[in-house]
């Protein structure tokens, strides 16, 4: 397993999410990945992956350019199988209709597999680490 294959083609995956290039972004998919949001949702196909994330106001794809990923583990689980875990911040996401913007950090697993020659994602579980559901301040 070559970790700087796998950093490469998650850089030009970030890349095409900053800019909002989302069919060059899913190119960076297997055609059956599974995709879960930070909200629950679970896209099953590069397709619908695609079309969910392009279905976003305009004024959310302006902030993308405040948006960074971070490559924080790379591991191999099987020969052309790697398991990856990345860091993602959002600082100043403003959703529409919102007062104020947040400043989001969520963390990505994922599971990338070689595909002639090249690392796809297969799946991947988006959470965010400063989501809504605050506990320790009383909301339940």
């Amino acid at each position: 397993m070559d970790e700087n294959e796998i950093r490469r083609a998650l850089d030009a995956h970030t890349d095409h999410w900053i800019r909002h290039e989302m069919d060059a972004w899913g190119a960076c998919f297997t055609d059956d990945c599974d995709f879960i949001t930070h909200r629950g949702v679970w896209w099953r196909t590069r397709r619908d992956n695609v079309e969910g994330h392009k279905d976003v106001p305009a004024s959310v794809v302006a902030q993308k350019r405040n948006y960074t990923q971070e490559v924080v583990s790379i591991a191999a689980i099987a020969p052309d199988v790697a398991l990856v875990h990345t860091r993602w911040s959002w600082p100043g996401h403003t959703l529409p209709g919102a007062a104020v913007p947040e400043d989001r950090t969520g963390l990505i697993t994922m599971v990338l597999v070689r595909r002639d020659g090249a690392w796809k994602i297969r799946a991947v579980h988006n959470t965010r680490v400063n989501g809504l559901d605050d506990f320790a301040a009383g909301r339940a």
